[in-house]
């Protein structure tokens, strides 16, 4: 009998060993089961860093197990709670409860309500978002979370603010934002800035040091600008609570964008913008802004371009409501009116801010008559800095040329104004007709890209154009041709040779119908990084993009825009001279992505952003020399002024293909030449020849 109790308690404890290994086994596979979920891992990347802990964590798999979009809503929920910053356990607790509420089991009707943008506002709570966002950038990820492929990658939950007071602006980047709010950096700045300008001797090249001041006290925190919204807009708007400062920016859907404009018009003559309820999508800003880049004008791509610089998402208006009652009467929102000047220089075309001068007033929008008054006052401030300055003897050939202002309302009353003080019939009248120039010769997009440059603390890009006459910048060309130049055009009949660029630079010396212009950036060290080549021709006021070369170790960094830009300025330039307020249109050639075996097709969406168009037409590019071949693998693209062409006349692509080849390849009678003729051919059936998208035909 012991013996057989013995051997039981032997199997007794058999099992037990086999049953503990079992369980051990299965904890194992527990763990490495919920160490490899998806949400598992998306809860400790995204959310432990503000103290979700292990077992809470294991709870929320529990509850949000059985569907996807619980997940999601469950992290898009958390981040909204928290605001990107860390919150106890027990608050972890109420947060799990809240959510049980707030979500419904069939996934709809998932909003989640603020009562004003600030929950938004801030780096913790932006780079939350972009941790999200760079979590579900994975295919796998994505899959698991039955995301569908293709999609812009955007919230499944619904925001809807009860007050926002929405404005047609964009914020621009203040210094204190982009100096982390370093006053020690943004103090520096100023005062070399103006120690170069006390020191200057001749006091007509620099901006006055209290001239300086104004500029750099208007950027400090950040001004805004209005966008064209009457004519044609794309959507994009500030959301504000009290002030400009307290905003984030948001884009009208298509749908929406029509009756937002129509309350915008509306309201003109009894405040600035409309306090609205808005119920928005989150959207990944990167993706979205991609989709988006067919609608927006050229001019404009630069203030698009800005939201990704403030926040990781883009805020899109799928529906509003106007704000009625008493309240909505007596809300208040601030923001600058200003008038941006420049010191004329006859000589340059692109854009200083170091000899800049803004004068602006912080004004109540919601209040039109304060609105307006302090907008007289604006006028009336800057009239009598320029009387000042105009009487004393020692700046007399200062002239000074109108940039911009806030907005449309504001620059018709300047030019209103400055007309009157004009005719005034004093001694200062003529001063203020012959040394304040009223019409401005470049974008307000540049200045403002002038300005994100000047005030950043990456290395800075200096432009430089070649001239026979330096043999530095010769020298530098030199660089530029064998280290960057040849690698990006491998294929012998599309590069032109060194001693033709030489060639080109000399005929074009004297001429009055086109400008040849070679350009190299250089980085803070002085390093060539890019170049471009491009033709201005005065008779069908249009510009010719021939290149954009970038070092190919710096290429998808922003470099290739900064270029262009420059390089538009340069033509905007051209055009000015030439006595046009804008250019027509700006043509580039482009390889035909059938030819070119490159699987990204990077550079498509690089001219797609900047409202580059194909036209409709079998492009020859003839050969560059004797010793080369025509070129069929390129396609004819251009932009026009308006971004929004459908079509462009025959005559005015003919006539810029002809002064292409003869001014800028030396073909001295285009009609004779085999290719042209053939383009020629092809193109005179129509008046018109269609243009088409680069991407998505």
């Amino acid at each position: 009998m012991p013996e057989e109790i013995g051997l039981s308690l032997d199997i007794l404890e058999a099992l037990l060993n086999i049953l503990e290994f079992l369980a051990l086994i299965a904890s194992i596979i527990t763990f490495f089961v919920l160490m490899l979920n998806q949400f598992y891992r998306a809860l400790k990347k995204l959310l432990a860093p503000y103290r979700l802990g292990f077992w809470t964590r294991i709870r929320v798999l529990v509850l949000c197990r059985r569907s996807p979009l619980k997940k999601r809503a469950f992290l898009e929920f958390a981040l909204l709670k928290t605001g990107g910053r860390g919150i106890s356990s027990s608050q972890w607790q109420t947060l799990i409860n809240e959510f049980k509420t707030h979500y419904t089991e069939d996934g709809k009707g998932l909003v989640y309500v603020l009562e004003n943008c600030m929950p938004l506002l801030g780096e913790p709570f932006a780079e939350a978002v972009r941790a999200y966002f760079r979590f579900f950038d994975n295919a796998k990820v994505r899959k698991a979370f039955g995301m569908q492929e293709g999609d812009v990658l955007h919230w499944v939950t619904k925001l809807r603010i009860e007050e926002a007071y929405a404005t047609p602006t964009c914020l621009l980047t203040g210094l204190l934002a982009r100096y982390e709010e370093n006053w020690e950096d943004f103090i520096g700045r100023y005062v070399s800035t103006a120690y170069i300008t006390d020191t200057d001797e001749s006091g007509e090249t620099r901006i006055l040091s209290n001239e300086l001041y104004m500029t750099f006290a208007w950027l400090l925190w950040g001004p805004s600008y209005e966008l064209e919204y009457i004519r044609y807009w794309s959507g994009l708007c500030q959301l504000s609570f009290g002030d400009e400062s307290n905003s984030v920016p948001a884009i009208a859907a298509p749908s929406v964008a029509p009756a937002v404009a129509e309350r915008f018009q509306a309201n003109v003559g009894r405040r600035y913008g409309e306090l609205m309820t808005t119920d928005l999508t989150v959207y990944e800003g990167e993706e979205y802004l991609k989709e988006l880049r067919a609608g927006i004008l050229p001019e404009e791509v630069y203030f698009y371009e800005k939201i990704k610089e403030q926040v990781p998402f883009v805020l899109q208006i799928d529906a509003f409501a106007p704000r009625e009652g008493y309240k909505a009467k007596k809300y208040y929102c601030t923001a600058y009116v200003w008038i941006l000047f420049e010191l004329e220089d006859e000589e340059r075309y692109d854009f200083q801010p170091e000899n800049s001068l803004a004068f602006f007033e912080h004004a109540n929008l919601t209040d039109m008559s304060v609105y307006q008054f302090l907008t007289d006052t604006l006028l009336n401030k800057s009239i009598l800095h320029f009387e000042r300055v105009f009487s004393d003897p020692k700046y007399a050939q200062r002239k000074y040329r109108f940039v911009c202002a806030f907005n449309k309302d504001i620059e018709r009353k300047f030019v209103e104004a400055y007309q009157r003080r004009a005719e005034a019939g004093d001694e200062l009248a003529s001063a203020f007709a012959e040394r304040v120039i009223l019409h401005p010769k470049r974008l307000p997009a540049d200045a403002f890209a002038a300005y994100d440059a000047f005030f950043s603390r990456k290395s800075q890009y200096h432009y430089t154009e070649v001239n026979l006459a330096d043999r530095g910048t010769i020298t530098d060309l030199a660089t530029f041709y064998t280290e960057i130049y040849m690698e990006c055009f491998p294929d012998p009949d599309e590069r032109e040779s060194f001693d033709n660029l030489l060639r080109y630079l000399k005929k074009a010396e004297g001429e009055k119908a086109y400008s040849y212009h070679i350009v190299l950036a250089k980085d803070g060290d002085g390093t060539i990084i890019a170049g471009g080549i491009f033709d201005y021709f005065k008779h069908s006021n249009c510009g010719v993009i021939e290149f954009i070369a970038v070092r190919q170790s710096l290429q998808s960094g922003g470099i290739g825009s900064a270029v262009f830009r420059h390089m538009f300025s340069v033509l905007s330039g051209d055009s000015f001279k030439n006595g046009k307020k804008k250019l027509d249109y700006v043509f580039c050639e482009i390889e035909d992505p059938a030819v070119n075996q490159v699987p990204v097709k990077k550079y498509l969406h690089f001219w797609e952003k900047y409202k580059f168009r194909r036209i409709d037409m079998q492009y020859i590019q003839p050969a560059l020399s004797g010793v080369q071949k025509p070129v069929h693998g390129l396609w004819l693209t251009v932009s026009a002024s308006n971004g929004i062409a459908d079509e462009i006349p025959v005559d005015v692509v003919l006539n810029v293909i002809a002064d292409y080849m003869r001014y800028a390849m030396g073909i001295a009678v285009p009609a004779c030449n085999e290719e042209y003729q053939k383009m020629a051919r092809e193109l005179s059936a129509n008046a018109s020849v269609r243009l088409l998208p680069l991407i998505g035909e």
